[in-house]
């Protein structure tokens, strides 16, 4: 006897699917692994990255067009982002609040569009 295979519910694909995108479009981190930022001229994949007080957070920076630079003056890291290649960097915030990024190769006008931002929870 040969037994079919049993297929997920669609309530519990459903809420796989909603957490997925909750988690990808929120900018959290996920806690295994690293969360992947996007530099570009039109600015950062995801602006807004979530994390909490005390807590590593693993990024994974990568460049869409050119080299770019993300700076986060608030836990002093500044780091280089070339194209091709990935750029790793751990932050641990020490205190919550909301701190900006920004591309540290950028002016004027350019780096209005090349910001975002980090809010840390209790």
């Amino acid at each position: 006897m040969k037994l079919a295979p049993i297929a997920p519910s669609r309530g519990r694909l459903l809420l796989l699917c909603l957490t997925s995108l909750f988690f990808a479009g929120a900018g959290y981190a996920p806690t295994d692994g690293a969360l992947e930022v996007t530099a570009s001229r039109s600015g950062f994949e995801p602006a807004v990255i979530r994390a909490h007080k005390g807590e590593t957070l693993h990024l994974r920076l990568h460049s869409r067009d050119q080299e770019h630079c993300f700076a986060l003056d608030a836990f002093r890291v500044e780091k280089r982002i070339v194209a091709d290649r990935a750029t790793t960097v751990d932050v641990t915030p020490d205190r919550a609040g909301t701190f900006p990024f920004y591309c540290c190769l950028e002016s004027g006008a350019a780096l209005e569009k090349e910001t975002g931002k980090l809010l840390v929870a209790d």
